[in-house]
């Protein structure tokens, strides 16, 4: 038996070529669901994962999951492989080489569900949409990143203005308690319609809370009977020059997620979030411990903003 775990993550972590125009980055470890059990670790949560993983991955790219609880590693003859495509226009794009199984709700341990949290974030539709339903059905408190589901990293993009995508983001809406989705997922899931627009629809559709990643916009969050709202990014302590970008987006929810039983409020849990994101962007370096801040710096840099705002 494992130990108690506060939060699971499920998603398959990836074994991941980064590709600048400029440069080329990797192999190197990726996914959200490697960031973000990482980070919510590192921030000191008890945090178990689901995912496929083969004994190609590098000891090294192993060796940062000492921190997170892995009874929930699914040995597999590979990881997945893919390219992560940064363009010069900005936006990136997703190829896969490798891709593990779909993890089902009997893949979860025993032990993993007696936690409160569950993170879904797939990379490529790879967590079986059934789980949300089970695991809402058992009270359990549901996060959903879209961005695996028809959003950025997902090989096939579909939107709700197809039967598939409707029905898709429908159902995940019916058996979450936050969706999360960044800015760029949503130019997929749901072309040009507005944000705060496409927010409100999550939550007719059933989730409770909805959270939306605008990189240096900040976020966008909404609550259940409550006008859509703007949050503001902490500026990381580094030039802009020297931003360490991937991750950023991961590390917000994560930090979000970490931290969302200490905190009175949703907003205050995001806010919390953007303080881990900012802390990430200023690091060299990818999904690595030594990356990653303690709940020690980002109540440190929280700290800022507070005397900011009452000085």
């Amino acid at each position: 038996m494992g130990i108690n775990v506060d939060i699971v993550v499920l998603g398959n972590i990836i074994n991941e070529m980064i590709i600048f125009p400029n440069k080329i980055i990797g192999p190197v470890l990726g996914s959200p669901c490697a960031y973000s059990s990482i980070i919510m670790a590192r921030l000191g949560r008890k945090v178990g994962i689901v995912s496929y993983i083969g004994d190609d991955l590098d000891k090294d790219m192993v060796e940062q999951f000492q921190i997170v609880d892995t009874e929930g590693f699914i040995p597999y003859k590979f990881t997945t492989h893919n390219n992560l495509i940064f363009h010069a226009d900005g936006k990136k794009s997703v190829e896969y080489a490798k891709v593990a199984p779909v993890i089902e709700f009997e893949d979860i341990p025993e032990n993993y569900l007696k936690a409160e949290t569950f993170f879904i974030c797939p990379m490529n539709c790879e967590v079986s949409i059934e789980i949300a339903k089970k695991l809402h059905e058992m009270g359990k408190r549901v996060i959903v990143d879209l961005g695996g589901f028809g959003g950025t990293t997902s090989y096939n993009h579909f939107s709700i203005d197809t039967r598939r995508g409707k029905a898709l983001i429908e159902y995940l809406c019916m058996y979450s308690t936050i969706i999360k989705a960044s800015e760029e997922d949503l130019k997929y899931i749901g072309p040009d319609i507005p944000l705060g627009t496409m927010s409100q629809y999550f939550i007719d559709k059933g989730t409770q809370s909805v959270v939306i990643t605008m990189g240096e916009k900040g976020a966008l969050i909404q609550s259940k009977g409550q006008a859509p709202k703007h949050i503001d990014v902490f500026p990381p302590e580094c030039p802009e020059e020297e931003y360490n970008l991937v991750g950023a987006g991961d590390a917000l929810a994560a930090g979000m997620i970490a931290s969302l039983d200490d905190m009175d409020s949703l907003e205050e849990a995001v806010i919390f979030g953007t303080a881990v994101a900012s802390l990430v962007i200023e690091k060299k370096g990818g999904c690595v411990v030594k990356r990653m801040p303690t709940s020690f710096e980002v109540a440190k840099r929280l700290s800022k903003r507070s005397s900011v705002m009452h000085g």
